[in-house]
């Protein structure tokens, strides 16, 4: 498995979608997609930040007349459909589906045109750039992806790879392998998001609590909860691993 690591850096006023990153810059996404075929793909992508700025998504993804995402100068005649799959004060989660690629050379089109079927595409946006990791069995025709993406761009876009080679690890969330109550996962999703276990912190407790829109002693609650479930979860499922090991070793 070979892997492709790129960035998109988008200038204000080049796509809509990204101009909400811009203007809050404590919104994030990470999605994962992958082409059903060559014309088609599936799509889940899940959104962290201020309400204001999901509301803005939440236009721009599922109003027919909204302003959308705009990547490349050509016209693109692919058909759209959202479905949300979650909504919260914090958090959106869009299942997106997408036909008649070819009628478009945006980067999941392109890929799809010029790579084997089978790519897997991995995602984060956070402010003005968009992080890509592809998945692949191969590099073949990677030369030919890169410089049709490089070709097809908006001028106000800056396109830069940062690595091609071997799959190292498979991205995943831990979280979804502990029972977390939806309240204190999503204040947790948050302040990881935000930066808050980060070294040093880029968010207090009374910040965090100012961006959730509830009160501080509710965000140091679910945290605080939320943590030991994550402790307890993550020591027992250490000590059925231990336990296994040593069956199969004896």
């Amino acid at each position: 498995m070979r892997e492709l690591l790129f960035e998109l850096e988008y200038g204000d006023g080049v796509s809509p979608l990204m101009d909400v990153f811009i203007d809050y810059p404590t919104l994030s996404s990470d999605s994962i997609a992958s082409c059903v075929r060559r014309d088609r793909l599936w799509c889940i992508e899940r959104f962290v930040g201020p309400s204001a700025a999901l509301d803005r998504i939440d236009t721009i993804r599922l109003e027919a007349d909204a302003p959308g995402e705009e990547m490349t100068t050509t016209e693109c005649d692919a058909i759209r459909e959202h479905d949300p799959l979650e909504r919260s004060s914090t958090t959106l989660v869009l299942y997106s589906a997408l036909k008649r690629l070819h009628t478009c050379d945006s980067v999941v089109a392109l890929a799809a045109r010029h790579l084997d079927l089978g790519v897997v595409f991995q995602t984060q946006r956070r402010r003005n750039c968009h992080e890509w990791r592809l998945l692949m069995p191969s590099d073949e025709n990677v030369d030919v992806f890169a410089e049709q993406v490089d070709a097809h761009l908006d001028d106000g876009i800056r396109f830069t790879i940062n690595r091609l080679g071997s799959a190292e690890q498979l991205n995943y969330d831990s979280l979804a392998t502990v029972s977390v109550p939806q309240e204190q996962r999503e204040t947790l999703r948050a302040a990881i998001e935000h930066g808050y276990y980060e070294t040093p912190r880029d968010i207090t407790v009374s910040e965090l609590a100012d961006v959730l829109d509830i009160p501080q002693s509710t965000v140091s609650y679910r945290l605080r909860q939320a943590e030991a479930r994550l402790a307890k979860g993550y020591l027992h499922r250490s000590d059925d691993e231990f336990r296994t090991h040593a069956v199969q070793n004896t």
